[in-house]
């Protein structure tokens, strides 16, 4: 496993907080010059501790107004169950996590959608279709007062 410094670590959250920094400007900001501050990132990168670049948008300006958290439970704990619930999750645009949890529930999905009748169209002709679902549970979010990405170091 890669060992992080002290540079790394503040390239890291300099990036979680701006990725449209210029090389230059984090450089500035971990006293490196630029080629070396290039090179952290890179092999950062290549590292995967960072994992991609990418816009954060505002659902609601996109006209998504809805989203939803369900909770899945299959109709066995079987590894090929499993696997076939993450392949065809990956198919579905409007699921933006799937997380695979211990407890009640065998996994839990957020979903973005326009609206009520997007979300009857996501259960009744999309997840449903599945058929190693024997439960699902949905929680609707009436605000969201805290939504973050930055991960504390």
């Amino acid at each position: 496993m890669y060992q992080f410094d002290t540079i790394d670590l503040k390239l890291i959250d300099e990036l979680q907080t701006d990725s449209k920094q210029s090389i230059k400007q984090l450089a500035a900001k971990v006293n490196l010059s630029i080629t070396p501050t290039h090179e952290r990132i890179k092999r950062l990168e290549t590292n995967n501790a960072i994992e991609k670049y990418v816009a954060i948008v505002k659902p609601e300006v996109l006209g998504k107004n809805l989203i939803v958290y369900c909770q899945i439970t299959l109709v066995k704990h079987q590894d090929k169950f499993f696997k076939k619930f993450e392949s065809y999750t990956q198919t579905i645009d409007e699921i933006v996590e799937v997380s695979f949890i211990a407890g009640s529930y065998d996994f839990f999905l957020k979903i973005v959608l326009n609206d009520m009748k997007d979300y009857q169209d996501f259960i009744v002709n999309k997840i449903s279709q599945l058929d190693i679902i024997s439960n699902i549970q949905s929680s609707f979010v009436i605000k969201q007062t805290k939504n973050k990405t930055k991960i504390s170091i």
